[in-house]
């Protein structure tokens, strides 16, 4: 009978306890009325654990407290200054509505925090993420383009080109977006836009276990949001002093302004930011005659963005970005005189606009439109015969190109109220349809490859039609949840579909993926995920069949001559299929003693219907042909391992290291232009880099290691730095008939070291707020080549071309009234 009373007596105390339980909703939005998803909230009572959610994709949020009562408000979210509240009295079915502000760079109150960077239990996806203040703090090289921040990131690589891969992918493997909208080039799908640095809030990667909503590109997803103004007016300039130099007369050698300008057009409503960026150059080559040194040109863009918040519950969007490019004998070196140049010349108009409507019950509708349009023209300076000799080329440049392109976007998403059944849900459906083109004008003359002798070893010409144009349209649907069956576990499932007018097939790509927190670890969450993925199909690689063939004649010596031997490309769209991977990933991430954020983890992505050109069989004497098929199958595989610290409020420090495999069974890359003679081959991609460390960071200079009176030439000095070490690139050798030499990308350049230092000194003149940077790039001065003789039996054979010197780098900043 004890035994009765006994459980009886439980079940009323957890009756009680149960009863106690108050539920707690709000919201999390940011300066500008729009949710912030991904905030991690947290309530604490006293010293008992937190209570603690995580903000669904329109802000809102769900918290269970034990009882009512007075609690500490504290909300953190990377790339935000922190929320820590007053503590406040909560009880039954109250409300809570937290304002975030998004960090900026320079902030007039010494008060605020940045976020660390959380982990949030309730995101299972792989993300990696720069916000302006370290995009715009890091001393990479050339730091007037984005582009070259990205590489700061696990698993990003910058080519020799300039070009940054994604998880060992081609570039037009990864998915770009600016404000939600794609920006890749429709031609070759390349991330070729022009962004004022200044205007971008932060730079997003996802490399594995992105989600449904995420498509055509299987490498990962850049996302770049930009800045929009708020109620007081802002404006701020950079490197508006030119740079002069000596060398070779005096003259104006670069000039890389940028000016940001942003304000309220309503206050509390209505706002704008304006973001100009120019970058010219007139740079002088050694080692060429007087008048023919000399390479000049700009690039220049401008963003113009709006917002209007028609209700508290109704937002408006818009921009527009303007690039505009033109450079003169682009191309020009020692070994590629200013006859062998071509001039190009480049424009980019896009156009956006995007309406959010949240509603009651946490439902947000979200639907936009985006057209992009552009030139580009590449034009040589003349019709001469061009050569192509040991010593460096002569004559004129073989090709010019007249291209122009467009795309339009339409995009709507809708993410539901938050839904219980064994669990909470959270359901997100939306569609993205595209539609591109483009047409092009490609005139290309005879060209020679000639022996160190002089003598002539190939002799090319071009036959057929000289245009060439291709469009498409895509269209993709997807639904998305993500499934909370208890607190510490969390599992989103997908299933995105997709069409395109050149396959013509449907697509299907299922996803899974989930995150573990254990009560018992606090701070801890393991995460694991499958994927199938996508790419978008470039639209220059499926036009390679238009346009011209070219004709090969072979000479050797003492031999009557071979050919001529076309070459030529096929595309059969009935036999393509889009070209499809799969994603499997698992990674851990734990703070740390000291506030050390520490993340380890594992990828394998892989592929067995990559787009490749690959030689017909069987091929007619004197032709080469190459059919595109879906026969590649590639394979990376990377580990990795990384730390981060924010200590001080405003200070980061970051540390990473990735082994990593880029391999494929189609290494080989032909071309029209200077074709490769080979069979097709397996080996390794020309970015793959096995061994990849990389750390920066910056912090104040210690002042107290001065005598006191010494300490004003330190006061409100930062000191900055970069080190990355990686394995050298692969290349392959080729005869100078041009048949590869042994297996494709056999070879490695040497090991690439590269130590950045900078001082930058906040200082206030004429009531205004300045920053002054200087220091080093390439400190060592590593010579870090990135060129290279590769063809055999010349006398410069293996003789590599060294990178960026030991250059002295200098910033001008106004920040103005702060």
């Amino acid at each position: 009978m004890w035994k009765w009373w006994r459980v009886a007596a439980l079940v009323v105390s957890f009756g009680v306890v149960g009863h106690a339980q108050i539920a707690i909703t709000g919201r999390v939005v940011d300066e500008h009325g729009a949710g912030v998803p991904g905030a991690r909230v947290l309530l604490k009572m006293g010293t008992a654990d937190p209570a603690a959610a995580s903000s669904d994709l329109a802000g809102n949020f769900k918290i269970s407290l034990p009882s009512a009562g007075e609690y500490a408000v504290r909300v953190e979210r990377q790339g935000f200054y922190l929320y820590q509240g007053p503590a406040r009295q909560f009880a039954a079915g109250s409300d809570l509505v937290v304002i975030l502000n998004h960090v900026q760079e320079f902030s007039e109150s010494i008060e605020v925090t940045a976020s660390p960077v959380p982990i949030d239990p309730s995101q299972p996806a792989d993300r990696k993420q720069l916000d302006n203040t370290e995009i715009q703090t890091i001393p990479y090289p050339a730091p007037q383009d984005y582009r070259n921040a990205l590489p700061m990131m696990d698993g990003v690589v910058q080519d020799n080109s300039g070009r940054s891969h994604f998880n060992g992918g081609q570039t037009s493997q990864t998915t770009y977006v600016l404000d939600g909208f794609n920006i890749s080039d429709p031609v070759t799908g390349r991330l070729e836009t022009r962004i004022n640095i200044e205007s971008i809030q932060s730079m997003e990667v996802s490399t594995s276990r992105f989600t449904a909503d995420n498509g055509r590109g299987s490498a990962g997803v850049l996302k770049l949001e930009t800045r929009m103004g708020d109620d007081r007016f802002r404006f701020g300039g950079t490197n508006f002093v030119p740079s002069i130099s000596t060398e070779g007369g005096l003259r104006m050698s670069q000039w890389t302004p940028r000016l940001a300008i942003s304000g309220p057009f309503a206050k509390g409503r209505a706002w704008y930011h304006n973001g100009l960026d120019l970058f010219y150059s007139n740079d002088v080559i050694q080692g060429l005659p007087n008048g023919q040194n000399r390479t000049a040109g700009y690039t220049g863009s401008n963003l113009s963005r709006f917002q209007v918040n028609l209700t508290p519950s109704s937002i408006l969007t818009g921009g527009f970005l303007v690039n505009l490019g033109s450079t003169s004998r682009s191309g020009l070196s020692f070994v590629n005189p200013a006859e062998a140049t071509t001039n190009r010349r480049g424009t980019l108009y896009m156009s956006s606009l995007r309406h959010q409507s949240y509603f009651r019950g946490g439902a947000l509708l979200d639907v936009g439109f985006a057209d992009s349009r552009g030139i580009a023209r590449d034009l040589p300076q003349g019709e001469s015969l061009f050569q192509i000799t040991p010593f460096g080329n002569r004559g004129n440049y073989f090709i010019g190109l007249n291209r122009h392109f467009y795309r339009q976007q339409w995009v709507a998403n809708v993410f539901l109220p938050m839904l219980h059944l064994l669990g909470t849900h959270r359901l997100k459906f939306g569609i993205d349809f595209e539609r591109e083109a483009f047409h092009q004008k490609t005139d290309r003359h005879d060209y020679q490859v000639l022996r160190d002798d002089a003598s002539v070893a190939r002799h090319v010409t071009f036959a057929g039609s000289p245009f060439q144009e291709r469009k498409n349209f895509e269209g993709a649907q997807y639904v998305q949840d993500s499934w909370t069956p208890r607190e510490d576990v969390v599992i989103e499932t997908g299933l995105r579909v997709e069409w395109n007018e050149i396959v013509r097939d449907m697509e299907y790509a299922p996803r899974i993926a989930a995150a573990w927190s254990p009560r018992k670890l606090r701070d801890t969450k393991f995460s694991a995920g499958w994927g199938v993925y996508h790419d978008a199909i470039p639209l220059s690689i499926v036009a390679r069949n238009q346009g011209q063939v070219s004709y090969s004649t072979f000479f050797q010596p003492g031999q009557p001559a071979e050919g001529p031997i076309l070459t030529a490309f096929a595309v059969e769209d009935a036999r393509l299929r889009a070209p499809h991977y799969q994603n499997i990933s698992v990674s851990m991430e734990r703070r740390m003693p000291a506030n050390v954020y520490l993340r380890t983890g594992y990828m394998r992505r892989f592929g067995n219907r990559g787009f490749t050109f690959v030689p017909m069989r069987p091929a007619g004497a004197g032709e080469s042909l190459y059919e595109l098929a879906n026969l590649r199958l590639e394979r990376y595989d990377a580990f990795e391992i990384s730390a981060r610290r924010t200590f001080a409020g405003r200070y980061q420090w970051f540390a990473g290291y990735t082994r990593s495999s880029a391999r494929s069974n189609a290494a080989v890359e032909y071309s029209l232009e200077n074709p490769v003679f080979a069979d097709q081959g397996k080996g390794p991609f020309a970015w793959d880099t096995p061994h990849r460390f990389h750390t920066w960071g910056w912090a104040p200079l210690p002042a107290r290691l001065l005598p006191p009176r010494w300490r004003f030439t330190i006061r409100n000095t930062t000191v900055m730095t970069l080190l990355e070490y990686r394995t050298g690139f692969p290349f392959g050798v080729v005869s100078e008939d041009g048949v590869l030499l042994g297996r494709p990308n056999s070879h490695r350049m040497p090991a690439y070291f590269n130590v950045n230092l900078a001082l930058e000194r906040q200082f206030r003149a004429l009531h205004y707020l300045w920053a002054w940077r200087f220091g080093f790039n390439n400190l060592t001065k590593s010579g870090n080549p990135n060129t290279v003789n590769n063809v055999f039996g010349t006398p410069q054979f293996l003789t590599y071309g060294r990178g960026q010197d030991r250059a002295f780098s200098v910033r001008l900043r106004f920040l103005g009234r702060r």
